[in-house]
């Protein structure tokens, strides 16, 4: 018999077993091979998009069992859900309702067949993003649900079974949300970040329930414009009960928390179909109110959290109430009220022996009735501290009308002993306040400071603040004093003041103040103010961007109505500085004697104008990509409109002087925005050593330590580099240069338009003396990096020596060698461009010229082949070795040189010589006799190179080639090819549209 049932267990459990494996089986046959995500996919899109007045997208769709077991589920990826409501087409970031990674939803379809209900087990968004947005019509992009038209007009005929067993939301997950909600109908707009959200409900006919929990990092929130709320991290626990017939929602023990800080809220809201808006009623309060909960609301980041013992009557609380729809948001009010309360922490010696505090506020958003915020009373009595004030805040969104009184002695030794303050906060000093003010936020906020009425005075003695983990620390011993008439005067006086942050890092060693308003009698204008200011020993830096250092300042500071508009405000300032450092980025300069005679008018909020003349004695400027420093010497710039404008401006570079009169602009666009550099300058020297300057663009200014070092180094550059002209920077120059060094070369009267633009200089048609000879020239220089730059120029020498042309463009000994076997005087005129190696020479292969040489008169320096050859050709004169006249056209292109046939005349013999060379150095010349004691004219072909020549006699290949008409052709020849290569360098430099 035990056998017999151990059998049946058997069977039967194998069975069983067979059977799970074979169901498992078919439902991974059918996940994985009949419902893929590729047969899914489009077949969901094309029924959501039908029932939905939204266009669904989406990467796939995946059936699920194992990962939502035990049962069957979808599993959406990489969606998107645009809402047609507001556009069928042409959509906007408006309609984008929702997008989102990842999206899993599990439903029991057997529920809706069995038991007539609807149950959702879970439904689940990953890092989803959600734009909820309503216009100023009041149509929302959530409104999605498709109208059933076909359902309305069969409704008399067919009618819909009911949900009698409800809906069921067992499980809603959200995860990693941004949410914004843009009503531009009520005109707020609110941003959370990193939310999440669970819920559960259940939807009955009569009554329906809810249980939601949320949690975000932000929540900003504006309100027509203006920023109301911002770093503010919420949470929500709470239970919702809907009652369907009366549409009203009503909250239970709802719990919130604010930054940390516990509210329970509880209260209803609910739907009016006619007025199509919502009622809100809620009430909420601080959960637990006593004073150590309000101590609480201190961050943790400077109060630590300790024991300790409290009494008093804390209450606060408030409500929201009215309609939220069309045009419509519920008032807001806050009554907080502390009577006879104290403190003291268990294991600090100081405790608070009285407090007191009275504050409403109520605030109106679709300002019906004028919100405000009043601090009645606000007393702190305890170590050695007495602070009694009173504040109020009227018309709190309009113009808000800003009054503050106090009557203070604060021991801020004491107080640190008071309270719990987390390590490495620290505070100490004293600070005595009697203090009147009121004044209106427009005033300040349109540096109308003159209207702000205030009385009294305030001294801090030692006074100190620190926080190591911020980095900050703030000390200071002053005093500011307020006549209190009813216009601003004021007198300020520090000792010393220590600023020091992350981002911001201040000394000031003395700084006294008077301050003195006219009596402001139009209401339209800026009220005129004037400000006396001594200062010794100010320095600061904003991280590694900005510093600045001053000795020793007096200034007087303005402020009066704008002469554009009389509303808007216009700073002047008048200031001496006997020394002042600053530096902005990489770039440092320094002032003696400076004086700056400036003002500045607002146009529209952040945009300044300003104008004035900026003076010194003498100034040094260091920048990044240059060795040696610009020196100034007793100048005043005018600043306006944008731009400095230099008049005889006086400056130093190494060896080089320069005066410079002409515009520079918008220099803070430079330094702060890094904008292109212009310039439009007419600049005069009486030296320009060039060599100094071009190695000094070689060896950027980190590369040394001290002045004179820069100086060493660039002096005992071996040779020239290749420079980079540094970016950004478009300058305009004429120059009157009188005297020019550039390698072994001097030039004088050098005159002409110079162009730097692009990391390209541009030398237009520039006239000057040099080598003995008139010079006009046009060239252009460009290089990005150190390794290659290139070069293009246009010359035209008149009666330059021979030996001091190859000198000045040594490859001309390479393209034409038959040079330096002459002497005399010729005119050359070249058109060339080429690249340029890091030691700025010609890279033979990349040369591309058009050269012409003429010259007469020119003798054949060597005399032992000049005897010889006036033997064997019996001239006349077989003493003097001259040639009459010679005109070469030469021109250079893909690696071969081309020498146009031209006439040579000596003694009694005449010869067309022509040919090619190689820039190997392997030539091709012929020469024809065309006049000669000879009866007949020959030829003769040359070949090989100067090491090796072979002479071939036969016929003259020129017999009439040497025409005036042929002249002309070679000359045209010439002419274009050189027109080319001008051209093309032009190019570069050309200002773009």
């Amino acid at each position: 018999m035990k056998k017999r049932t151990k059998n049946i267990l058997k069977i039967t459990s194998l069975s069983v077993v067979a059977l799970i494996v074979l169901a498992l089986g078919g439902i991974a046959l059918a996940v994985n091979f009949i419902f893929t995500p590729e047969k899914l996919t489009p077949v969901v899109l094309k029924v959501s998009n039908q029932v939905l007045n939204a266009k669904l997208d989406m990467k796939s769709v995946e059936l699920t069992f194992f990962s939502t077991f035990p049962r069957f589920g979808l599993k959406l990826t990489n969606g998107s859900l645009v809402s047609k409501a507001l556009k069928d087409t042409l959509w906007q970031k408006t309609d984008s309702l929702v997008a989102f990674d990842k999206c899993v939803v599990v439903v029991n379809p057997l529920d809706y067949l069995y038991k007539n209900k609807i149950t959702v087990n879970y439904l689940g968004l990953e890092n989803a993003s959600v734009y909820a947005y309503k216009s100023k019509e009041g149509v929302a992009n959530w409104d999605i649900m498709q109208v059933d038209t076909s359902a309305v007009a069969a409704k008399d005929t067919v009618t819909a079974k009911p949900l009698t067993g409800g809906i069921d939301i067992r499980r809603v997950s959200l995860k990693h949300a941004d949410v914004v909600f843009d009503d531009r109908d009520t005109r707020l707009y609110a941003s959370l970040q990193n939310a999440s959200l669970g819920l559960r409900a259940a939807l009955h006919k009569e009554r329906s329930r809810l249980s939601l929990k949320f949690k975000n990092d932000n929540i900003i929130f504006w309100q027509d414009g203006q920023l109301l709320l911002h770093r503010i991290a919420a949470e929500l626990d709470t239970d919702l009960e809907l009652e369907r017939q009366t549409r009203k929602l009503v909250l239970h023990d709802a719990g919130i928390k604010v930054n940390g800080i516990h509210f329970d809220v509880k209260g209803t809201l609910q739907g009016d179909t006619v007025r199509r808006a919502l009622a809100v009623d809620l009430t909420y309060g601080l959960h637990a109110p006593t004073l150590e909960t309000v101590l609480s609301m201190i961050p943790e980041s400077i109060l630590k959290r300790e024991s300790m013992t409290a009494k008093g009557e804390v209450m606060m609380r408030g409500t929201v109430k009215g309609w939220y729809g069309k045009k419509q948001v519920p008032a807001v009010t806050l009554d907080v009220r502390i009577k006879d309360a104290s403190a003291k922490y268990d294991k600090l010696p100081y405790g608070i022996d009285h407090l007191s505090a009275d504050f409403q506020a109520f605030v109106d958003l679709m300002r019906q009735k004028p919100s405000y915020a009043d601090l009645k009373i606000f007393r702190f009595q305890g170590a050695h501290t007495d602070v009694l004030a009173d504040a109020k805040v009227d018309d709190l969104l309009g113009d808000p009308v800003i009054t503050f009184n106090t009557q203070s002695k604060i021991d801020l030794t004491s107080l640190a002993q008071t309270f719990p303050l987390q390590q490495g906060v620290t505070i100490q000093g004293a600070v005595e306040a009697n203090l009147r003010l009121k004044t209106r936020l427009s005033s300040i906020k349109k540096r109308d400071l003159g209207r702000i009425r205030a009385a009294g005075k305030v001294t801090m003695n030692d006074m100190s603040l620190q926080d190591t983990a911020k980095g900050f620390e703030f000390t200071s011993d002053a005093s500011l004093a307020f006549l209190g008439n009813d216009f601003l005067a004021a007198r300020a006086q520090i000792s010393k003041l220590v600023l020091r942050s992350r981002r911001l890092d201040a000394n000031l060693s003395s700084l006294t103040a008077t301050a003195k308003t006219t009596n402001p009698q139009d209401t339209a204008r800026i009220a005129k103010m004037d400000c006396k200011v001594e200062l010794n020993q100010l320095k600061g830096n904003m991280g590694d961007s900005l510093a600045v250092f001053c000795k020793k300042t007096t200034a007087t500071i303005s402020l009066e109505p704008g002469q554009r508009n009389p509303s808007m405000p216009r700073i002047g300032l008048s200031m001496e500085a006997d020394t002042l450092f600053a530096r902005a980025g990489d770039i440092r300069f320094g002032m003696d004697k400076a004086g700056f005679g400036v003002s500045a008018e607002k146009v529209r909020d952040s945009l300044w104008i300003p104008k004035g003349i900026i003076g010194f004695n003498r100034l040094k400027v260091n920048v990044p990509q240059f060795a040696l420093p610009v020196r100034m010497r007793k100048t005043a710039l005018t600043v306006g409109d944008r731009r400095i404008t230099l008049k005889n401006a006086s400056f130093r570079i190494g060896r080089s002087d320069l005066t410079a009169s002409g515009v520079v602009y918008d220099l803070y666009g430079v330094m702060k925005h890094h904008k292109v550099l212009r310039a439009q300058l007419d600049v005069s020297s009486h030296n320009l050593d060039c060599n100094q300057l071009i190695n000094a663009l070689s060896f950027p200014a980190d590369t040394v330590d001290t002045e004179e070092a820069a100086e060493e180094k660039v002096d005992t550059a071996s040779a020239m580099k290749l420079f980079i002209v540094p970016k950004n920077i478009d300058f305009e120059l004429q120059t009157n240069l009188k005297s020019v060094r550039y390698d072994k070369m001097v030039f004088e009267n050098v005159r002409g338009e110079v162009n730097v633009r692009d990391q390209a200089v541009h030398l237009n048609a520039l006239r000057m003396k040099g080598l003995d000879a008139s010079m006009f020239a046009t060239v252009v220089y460009r290089a990005t990096e150190k390794k290659r730059g290139y070069a293009g120029f246009d010359f035209r020498l008149r009666r330059i020596n021979i030996g001091k042309l190859v000198d000045f463009i040594p490859s001309l000994d390479t393209i034409v060698p038959m040079l330096r076997s002459f002497k005399g005087q010729v005119n050359f005129d070249a058109a060339a461009e080429a690249r340029l190696d890091s030691n700025m020479n010609i890279k033979i292969p990349s040369l591309r010229a058009a050269v012409r040489i003429d010259g007469d008169s020119l003798v054949l320096m060597d005399g032992e082949t000049f005897s010889e050859i006036s033997k064997m050709l019996r001239f006349k004169n077989k003493k003097r070795n001259v040639f009459d006249s010679i005109s070469v056209n030469v021109t250079v292109k893909d690696g071969n040189v081309t020498v146009y046939p031209f006439v040579v005349q000596i003694d009694r013999y005449k010869a067309a010589v022509g040919g090619t060379q190689g820039l190997d150095m392997n030539f091709n010349y012929h020469i024809s006799i065309l006049k000669s004691p000879l009866p007949f004219k020959m030829g003769v072909t040359i070949t090989g190179n100067l090491d090796k020549m072979k002479f071939k006699l036969g016929k003259a290949k020129y017999k009439d080639a040497v025409t005036p008409v042929a002249i002309r052709q070679v000359d045209s020849t010439r002419v274009n090819l050189g027109r080319d290569i001008v051209n093309d360098f032009r190019n570069i430099v050309r200002r773009r549209e």
